[in-house]
């Protein structure tokens, strides 16, 4: 595990946050967020847009990640690269506990880059809480049980979630 604020500089991160976290950005609606076991519950859902998935950019917006953010790491292979919204909830939820690939074999790199500053936190295998904090990135093994949560502070937790080899 890997703590990294201050990632990109200002100008760079306020172009991504300010796109991602705009009125014009489309979200899709999640019926769950780490296994369907959740969908029976109201309060477990979250948005995600999906930038990258199965070989193939799949937003517009690929792009401007791919030229600030994947220019800065040592790529072997990207698997997934989606950006999250979870929004407000009254009091803060902890989400399931759950790795990013159930058919993967070995360690897979994750990386959760925060958007905005909120009480919001990804929580990992040995129960160390990390904050979400603006311009934060967070390098993990995402093959490693870890669990997100909701923010009660914001109106939404916002991140970007990217797995790599």
């Amino acid at each position: 595990m890997k703590i990294i604020d201050n990632f990109l500089p200002k100008k760079e991160f306020k172009e991504i946050s300010e796109t991602l976290m705009s009125n014009d950005f489309p979200y899709f609606f999640n019926s769950s967020i780490a296994d369907s076991s959740e969908e029976k519950r109201s309060d477990m859902f979250y948005f995600i847009h999906n930038l990258y998935m199965n070989n193939t950019p799949k937003s517009d917006w690929y792009y401007l990640i791919n030229k600030y953010i994947l220019s800065k790491l040592t790529i072997f292979s990207l698997l997934r690269m989606k950006v999250n919204c979870y929004p407000r909830t009254e009091k803060r939820i902890v989400h399931g506990r759950h790795v990013d690939f159930f058919n993967h074999k070995g360690s897979v790199n994750g990386l959760i880059f925060s958007l905005n500053t909120c009480n919001g936190a990804t929580i990992l295998e040995d129960g160390k809480e990390v904050k979400s904090i603006a311009n934060r990135a967070l390098f993990f093994d995402s093959m490693k049980p870890h669990s997100s949560t909701s923010c009660s502070d914001k109106k939404a937790r916002f991140n970007i979630n990217i797995n790599y080899l």
